[in-house]
């Protein structure tokens, strides 16, 4: 009962966050991921590993696939390449159990939803919701 009611409440959190808060949502949730995904190689927990770099790579996928290029096809084309990386790094920590390529997409990701974070700011204001709050807004 109390998971049914969580679940709930993440859902209409997410359905009404705007654009940019779900985009730094989502950033958050990768970082959170693949730092995980590095710990369960540390651990040599290969099932779990498998489970956070598959969702990681959900997320850098969703990053890529909504990038709007009319608005802005430069930024669009650099962060397609860097995205693009990114992926290959997640199947190379995959393959060869690397929690330093974790670590590195990680903190490209950070790099990312800081700079995200500014512009969000800039355009929206102040984000009237906390950094935890979010993180556990997304779930993949």
């Amino acid at each position: 009962m109390y998971q049914a009611g969580a679940n709930k409440y993440k859902q209409v959190n997410v359905q009404t966050m705007s654009r940019g808060q779900l985009l730094l949502a989502l950033y958050e949730t990768a970082v959170r991921y693949a730092r995980t995904g590095a710990e369960s190689i540390r651990r040599n927990n290969i099932a779990a590993k498998g489970r956070q770099i598959q969702r990681v790579s959900s997320i850098v996928g969703e990053l890529a696939s909504t990038l709007d290029r009319e608005s802005a096809p430069e930024l669009c084309d650099n962060l397609e390449l860097l995205y693009f990386y990114m992926q290959e790094r997640l199947a190379h920590a995959n393959a060869h159990m690397d929690a330093e390529a974790l670590e590195e997409v990680a903190g490209l990701l950070e790099t990312l939803q800081e700079a995200w974070s500014e512009a969000v700011s800039q355009v929206e204001g102040p984000r009237q919701v906390e950094e935890p709050q979010l993180q556990r807004a997304v779930a993949y």
